[in-house]
């Protein structure tokens, strides 16, 4: 394999189009999103104690979007990725605060690791929305990918945990968090455990990002039944969960750029100096239209690793790091430019691009930051 195989996009040939059914998901997932979650509800979710909205995550459930990627015998759409990929890009466009992105990791893990018994068991009541599940991925040390710092030691017939799992997305309001610990001979299990839990404490972090609540989890000697443990539980599974993970972060800030291009369009076709419109000026033009290049390059990169999660598994995780780490830098330029293009105004807290600022300075960092992909793609491409 050449650096160049690894650059390339999924080999899918005339099959990779969007079919009618996408253009459905995407355009039924821009309503309900337009009618759902206005700037307006988004703002009063960020000081909401629950940080969303019941009856919104209750109508996603009766929509499918749970479960869209889910087989059908556990009571899932069995759509194919792209179809979960437009969700979170319009998530993103809209700003949702919602723990979606949280149960989508866990029923990702769920779905590879658990047996039929233990899906049976977990999976219709998040499907539901009856219940809220997470995955707790992250590391204290930052480093995430595994789980050093959490140990599962048998006890009892079963297991204990001990350990700290920071920003875990979606904590405070979960009923399941899925616990990944290196076990004694320095695998890595995963671990279903069910909150509350009278030895695991929950704390709420403060993030710079109160669109999306993450807390911190203490695990004390945390006991739980050997059931509890997903019996496929590996290393890989972790990595591939991930993958996923990157994937759909990925596609959603793809959408919270072509959030700020709009609005940041819309403001320079509106706001006039000098007796003209100021986009009308090339020292406006230019960063607009270099923003629209890369919510393009991003959208491609997003969906590409998205086309490649069900078809080249294979080239899955390279592909979700390359687009995870270009959406991250392109994010962060794309609202730099909004802000500074709204003037003035563009620092204050009514300017609404301050809130696409915030989402992408918490999901640059989310699922490894841009360099961090980086170093990894530069190795891989290094040895190829």
């Amino acid at each position: 394999m050449t650096a160049l195989d690894l650059l390339a996009l999924p080999d899918v040939g005339e099959e990779f189009s969007f079919s009618d059914e996408h253009e459905l998901t995407r355009a039924s997932a821009r309503r309900f999103l337009a009618e759902r979650c206005p700037t307006s509800e988004v703002r009063r979710l960020m000081d909401d104690p629950v940080g969303h909205d019941a009856s919104t995550w209750r109508s996603m459930a009766e929509l499918g979007w749970l479960g869209t990627t889910v087989p059908q015998p556990l009571g899932g759409a069995a759509l194919d990725p792209l179809h979960l990929a437009l969700l979170f890009e319009e998530q993103g466009r809209a700003l949702l605060p919602s723990p979606f992105l949280a149960c989508q990791l866990a029923l990702s893990a769920l779905e590879l690791a658990a047996t039929p018994e233990q899906a049976a068991r977990w999976i219709p009541p998040i499907l539901s929305g009856e219940q809220i599940a997470t995955l707790a991925f992250e590391e204290p040390s930052g480093a995430s990918r595994g789980a050093a710092d959490t140990r599962a030691v048998p006890a009892r017939g079963g297991w204990v945990l001990v350990g700290v799992r920071p920003h875990v997305l979606g904590a405070a309001s979960a009923g399941l968090v899925i616990v990944p610990a290196t076990e004694p001979d320095g695998g890595v299990g995963l671990f279903a455990v069910e909150l509350p839990h009278p030895c695991v404490l929950v704390e709420a972090e403060r993030s710079v990002d109160t669109t999306r609540r993450a807390a911190r989890l203490v695990l004390e000697g945390a006991s739980v039944p050997a059931a509890a443990r997903l019996e496929r539980s590996s290393r890989a599974v972790v990595e591939r969960v991930e993958a996923r993970g990157r994937t759909l972060l990925a596609a959603e800030m793809a959408g919270g750029i072509a959030a700020v291009l709009e609005r940041t369009r819309a403001y320079a076709c509106e706001r006039e100096q000098f007796g003209r419109p100021i986009g009308a000026f090339q020292a406006v033009k230019h960063p607009i239209v270099d923003t629209m290049v890369s919510a393009e390059l991003a959208r491609s990169l997003a969906l590409g690793a998205a086309v490649a999660w069900s078809r080249e598994p294979a080239r899955h995780d390279t592909l979700s790091r390359m687009a995870k780490a270009y959406a991250s830098d392109a994010f962060a330029v794309a609202v730099r430019r909004g802000v500074q293009l709204h003037g003035g105004y563009g620092f204050t807290w009514d300017c609404d691009i301050q809130l696409w600022f915030k989402r992408a300075v918490a999901s640059r960092a989310l699922l490894g930051d841009a360099l961090h992909h980086r170093r990894w793609l530069a190795a891989a491409l290094g040895g190829a």
